[in-house]
């Protein structure tokens, strides 16, 4: 891409024009899951081992947004790495987290989804901002 600077000059500027958002240029080497329509990628600084984000391709402000079969689709790659994280951790439960932009930003934040495994005697410290559900076989933390 090019593009000409006040004197004129042309500059070339191969990220003019490139997504910013980590999950709209997500690439598919930084991805554990990757569909045409959901990423699942670790979380930069994790909660608790595993902690992972699942995003819909499609930059959206909220979950809701979504259609109902995109909604599905994250459902089912949340289910994925409950499935993948269970297989390799002794988990007691799992911590969802929806991160949707809040409706006053001037530059919406794309609405992902937080997966936090519970292990046994770690305790986690909920971010605020963020609607968190417990999903586990024990009854929700104190």
């Amino acid at each position: 891409m090019e593009r000409t600077t006040e004197s004129n000059v042309h500059v070339l500027g191969y990220s003019i024009g490139l997504s910013t958002c980590p999950y709209c240029a997500m690439s598919p080497e930084d991805a554990w899951i990757m569909t045409e329509f959901v990423v699942a990628l670790p979380h930069d600084h994790p909660l608790t081992p595993c902690h992972t984000v699942v995003a819909p391709r499609r930059h959206v402000a909220a979950f809701y947004d979504l259609d109902v079969q995109e909604q599905r689709m994250m459902w089912d790659v949340v289910g994925e790495i409950r499935k993948r994280v269970t297989s390799t951790l002794r988990v007691e439960g799992f911590d969802i987290g929806f991160a949707d932009s809040s409706p006053d930003r001037e530059d919406p934040v794309h609405a992902h989804i937080h997966v936090v495994p519970r292990t046994l005697g770690a305790p986690v410290h909920l971010p605020p901002g963020i609607e968190w559900v417990y999903l586990g076989s024990n009854s929700p933390p104190a």
